[in-house]
């Protein structure tokens, strides 16, 4: 395990949690209206599913490498980025309400993902590492 393997889980292991969080939450909302249990319940499950994708990324990130690589650091990317536009609308930051509506959100930790992902494609392909 080196740095970069631990970065990678860590950023996949946030977007699974925000990712499965959000899906039983919206599930289980709609079914059993909003109560404490369904919130417990879709945090709980959403970070150990989490936990369980960091470990694996952490694990074998190493022997990664070309396409699969950098669709790897763009699904990681894309939850720190959108936990990070949260984050700015949490403290909020003058503005960033009115700016960051949820499709603005959206597209924006998508664009960060896509850059992100063409960079590592980019660096691997000029380290010569790049394979098939």
């Amino acid at each position: 395990m080196n740095l970069r393997t631990v970065t990678l889980g860590l950023a996949s292991a946030v977007t699974t949690f925000l990712l499965v969080g959000a899906i039983l939450l919206e599930v289980l909302g709609g079914l059993y209206g909003e109560s404490p249990g369904v919130g417990i319940l879709g945090v709980s499950v959403g970070f150990a599913a989490g936990l369980g994708a960091g470990v694996v990324v952490a694990a074998t990130a190493d022997r990664l490498s070309g396409v699969t690589a950098a669709a790897l650091i763009a699904y990681g990317a894309f939850g720190v980025a959108f936990l990070a536009v949260a984050g700015l609308r949490y403290v909020n930051v003058p503005g960033a309400d009115e700016v960051f509506t949820l499709p603005v959100h959206l597209a924006v930790s998508l664009v960060v993902a896509l850059v992100a992902a063409a960079l590592a494609e980019r660096t691997q392909a000029a380290d010569g590492t790049t394979s098939a």
